[in-house]
């Protein structure tokens, strides 16, 4: 047996030398990353045997003494075996050596790798997912901290990539921290979805010994169960799916919030820049200043694009029951390092940002971008359908254009000629009212509405989000605290047990 690390000697011979070297060995580095999880999973399910009479207290005690060790010991130090990519035989085989066969072939009474992977993702998940809710929540609170600074910060706003109207740099803020906020509140559902526990679930439809499944999901510190033995293995995986997805949305938004920065730090924009210590330079261009944290960001959401597909095309197998995924890479690790990297990279950005305030100020007032304002101000005075004031003010700016008036030399009598035209009738505004009109910081002043860029509002928007991230991380305390409480509970018993 101890030379069997494959547990399959006895079925099926000697493992063929290109599978272990192309299979096997290529599951290592996953199971190490999740060497804790396997760790408090094999804990909770021995504890939980001894507990209920199914494991003799000696046996059980010796088992759960040796997993003690192992845990000890943490990846770094575990003794591991090249040859196979199973936590459950590398675990066995050090029992075997430790405590004799007769003890390590009771760690899997009443399981199969089927919930016992199983159970390990989703520890593993959850664990991670605090860890990310905890990045973003960073991220959100620098993001409001500099909205707050910057509530009246008049810059150009764009749409098409075109002058469109003035909002201020606080108001752009708020609405990545509300995008954000949407992230937490998906990360929040989806951890209710996560910290399920699947032990129990056996091979596919339980098991005729009489598991406590509601105390090893207490030992683990999960919400409820898994009911379905079948949905409990790894055969119903949307949990996965739907983590990816989630993690996929966030990426896709750090992403489009990278590119902005990215656009306005060129010398064309010059709206702002990068700190120096996350830029790079030109091997033979030393003027360069390459903006490398925002790129770096941009990059891993363009890759995040294809995360969902690969993990949904592993779940289209053959039938339900196949397990396309166990067999591929390990694309939750490779995702939350990518999330981790770009939360992290964009915290960072944003907190030592270099904001050009006098560019963003000239740069909202040109090229008639307050020119609806003007619109709104002929149908509020002169009682017109919007859209004639809208053609109005149209012909209006065309022929401003066309004379090389800029808007600071806007005419009113040209604004007349363009109201004769197509009203039939003048409005007689005068210059210096027009012009007032087409100031930027007239324009955001006269934003009413909630949720505007009326820097009144941006500051109350930025409480309200506040006010939201203190019920997070309220939630997020509460959350580790239950994990932490459970957990020491887990090692208080099986150490009881182990010394029994």
């Amino acid at each position: 047996m101890k030379s069997d690390i494959f547990l399959e000697k006895a079925r099926l011979g000697p493992r063929n030398k290109v599978l272990v070297e192309h299979d096997e060995k290529r599951h290592l580095p996953g199971i190490k990353r999740r060497f804790k999880a396997y760790t408090h999973v094999d804990l909770a399910h021995v504890v939980m045997l001894v507990e209920h009479d199914i494991l003799d207290p000696q046996r059980g005690g010796r088992l759960l003494d040796t997993l003690l060790e192992i845990q000890a010991l943490g990846a770094a130090g575990f003794p591991w075996v090249a040859e196979s990519g199973s936590c459950l035989v590398q675990f066995e085989s050090f029992l075997s050596e430790h405590c004799g066969e007769d003890i390590a072939g009771r760690l899997q009474t009443g399981r199969s790798r089927n919930d016992q992977e199983a159970a390990v993702e989703r520890l593993y998940f959850r664990d991670l997912l605090l860890e990310l809710f905890a990045l973003l929540s960073n991220l959100e609170r620098q993001i409001i901290e500099r909205s707050i600074r910057h509530a009246d910060l008049i810059m150009p706003g764009y749409t098409h990539l075109q002058h469109a109207q003035p909002w201020t740099f606080g108001h752009y803020l708020m609405r990545e921290a509300f995008i954000f906020e949407r992230d937490l509140q998906r990360m929040q559902g989806l951890y209710a979805r996560t910290n399920l526990s699947s032990l129990g679930g056996a091979a596919q439809v339980g098991t005729s010994w009489p598991l406590d499944r509601e105390r090893t999901a207490a030992l683990l510190g999960h919400e409820g169960l898994v009911v379905n033995a079948n949905d409990a293995g790894e055969f119903a995986r949307d949990h996965i799916e739907e983590a990816i997805a989630v993690l996929s949305i966030m990426m896709s938004n750090l992403g489009r919030f990278a590119t902005d920065l990215y656009v306005w730090s060129s010398w064309e924009f010059s709206l702002l820049e990068i700190d120096d210590g996350l830029a790079g330079t030109s091997s033979i261009m030393p003027q360069k200043k390459n903006p490398h944290a925002l790129e770096r960001i941009k990059s891993l959401a363009g890759q995040s694009a294809g995360w969902l597909p690969a993990v949904m095309s592993c779940q289209r197998g053959v039938l339900s029951t196949d397990l396309d995924m166990v067999y591929g890479e390990d694309i939750v690790s490779n995702a939350t390092d990518a999330c981790r990297d770009a939360l992290e990279l964009m915290t960072e950005c944003v907190r030592t940002l270099i904001v050009h305030e006098s560019t963003m100020r000239e740069r909202a007032d040109v090229y008639w971008s307050t020119a609806s304002h003007v619109a709104d101000e002929i149908v509020r005075r002169f009682d017109f359908p919007f859209r004639v004031a809208h053609h109005v003010v149209g012909a209006f700016v065309k022929a401003s254009i066309e004379a090389g008036e800029p808007v600071s030399k806007a005419s009113s009598t040209r604004l007349d000629e363009a109201a004769l035209a197509i009203a039939g009738c003048s409005l007689e505004i005068g210059d210096a009212e027009l012009r007032k009109m087409l100031n930027a910081e007239s324009f955001i002043q006269s934003r009413v509405t909630i949720g505007s860029a009326n820097p009144m509002e941006v500051v109350r928007q930025a409480d309200q989000v506040t006010s939201d991230l203190a019920v997070h991380q309220q939630w997020l305390v509460e959350r580790c605290a239950r994990i932490d409480t459970a957990l020491t509970d887990l090692h208080k018993q099986a150490r009881h047990l182990s010394a029994s």
